[in-house]
């Protein structure tokens, strides 16, 4: 029988009322402690991770401003050598550690991220390669994800998400059409490591809208081509769209709740830039789909229909009293408010 990975607070719950059995006789010492030895703590932030991460963080910022005020003084062959040592040094020293020194081996490998990426910068300008900036970050997340697939690390997974984040976003700017690569080839890998990791919640949510962000870029990019009118409410209708399918899609558990609530906040967004494409037929009758899911217990949609409320209190200074929008919009919540208590006495609950 294997260990099973609790939280430390779920481990000091148990161990706890262990203790409480055993003062009451119910179960002996030598129980207790086989019970206990059944669960192992997960690797939460301890006060030594984050000091060896925070320490990681500072050799490599201090390695790299060393390395970047004496960089006009070192000959070509030196800084290529200097770069390519420092990174192979800090990552061997890790995997030497890793058994013996398991958070420190991996601090070292944290700077050893680092390293890579300046020394992609680095090198670039040493041999005047000329890439756009965004294929740099590339190259950065490339190298990044199988460090995160060898030491299975939740952190560099997020730092990989948000290196693509500026990779993708980045072409925009550059009139690039690189967005299949990223499509293609990333967040399918992404997807494997996040299920290999048995779907945290921090990585989920950014890699689910890193596709989200993938995806309206992709639209904004080739719609406009089509030489449809309104190729903007076309955009944001199919957003909006994709964001009530990915409110009520079913997936696996582990991303249930973050692919929901993002949908959630996908067709909110887009709804309020379609009111201003719209008659006041839409609003209303997204506003009845909101008390619809406020019914089956919906809390995201009590924000979207504050913001909705915001959103025509900004245009109602000339024909209605902003007073009344202020109560209107608390008789609205506090309706709401007394909804969800009484759904709770009735042993009702709440899915966000």
């Amino acid at each position: 029988m294997g260990h099973k990975e609790i939280t430390k607070k779920q481990f000091d719950f148990l161990k706890n009322e262990f203790n409480y059995l055993e003062e009451g006789g119910i179960i002996s010492e030598q129980e207790k402690e086989k019970m206990l030895d059944s669960y192992a703590v997960k690797g939460n932030m301890s006060f030594v991770t984050i000091l060896l991460s925070i320490g990681a963080l500072l050799l490599g910022l201090g390695v790299l401003t060393f390395v970047a005020s004496n960089w006009i003084y070192l000959d070509k062959v030196v800084k290529f050598l200097l770069i390519i040592a420092c990174l192979i040094g800090v990552n061997v020293a890790g995997v030497k550690w890793q058994l013996r020194y398991p958070k420190t081996a991996r601090s070292l490998h944290y700077v050893g991220i680092l390293i890579f990426g300046a020394g992609i910068f680095l090198i670039e300008q040493m041999f005047n390669i000329v890439i756009n900036f965004n294929s740099s970050f590339l190259l950065w997340a490339i190298g990044t994800v199988f460090i995160c697939y060898y030491l299975k690390d939740v952190f560099i997974l997020l730092f990989t998400s948000f290196l693509l984040f500026i990779y993708i976003n980045g072409s925009i700017f550059l009139d690039e059409t690189s967005y299949p690569l990223a499509i293609i080839v990333f967040l399918p890998a992404l997807y494997i490591l996040l299920k290999k990791f048995n779907y945290p919640k921090y990585p989920a949510f950014f890699i689910n809208a890193l596709a989200i962000n993938t995806i309206a870029l992709f639209l904004m990019e080739f719609v406009p081509k089509l030489d449809l009118e309104n190729s903007n409410t076309i955009v944001l209708s199919i957003l909006f769209v994709l964001g009530i399918l990915l409110a009520f899609i079913p997936v696996t558990p582990g991303l249930r709740n973050v692919i929901h609530i993002q949908g959630h906040i996908l067709h909110g967004i887009t709804a309020l830039f379609l009111t201003f494409e719209f008659s006041i037929w839409f609003p209303l009758a997204y506003f009845v789909f909101l008390l619809y899911l406020i019914l089956k217990g919906s809390l995201t949609s009590i924000v979207i229909i504050c913001a909705l409320i915001f959103r025509y209190y900004l245009d109602s200074f000339d024909f209605l009293p902003k007073s009344l929008t202020f109560i209107i919009g608390g008789i609205m919540l506090i309706g709401f408010g007394f909804f969800f208590e009484n759904q709770r006495k009735k042993g009702g609950h709440l899915h966000e």
